[in-house]
């Protein structure tokens, strides 16, 4: 019985962790988005400056 209830508690803990493993990807790849984005609006705006002085 002993070992069973050692079992469950050490799978919880797993779950867990891969759980928060999952989330902080998901978290790195919005961060990767949103800085992308960023990035090609910066880069789209400086073209456009470039454009309007001309």
């Amino acid at each position: 019985m002993t070992h069973f209830i050692i079992n469950q508690i050490q799978s919880s803990n797993m779950a867990d962790a891969a759980s928060t493993d999952k989330f902080q990807v998901v978290v790195a790849v919005i961060a990767l988005i949103f800085l992308g984005i960023v990035g090609y609006l910066v880069s789209l705006d400086l073209k456009i400056r470039k454009q309007e002085k001309n």
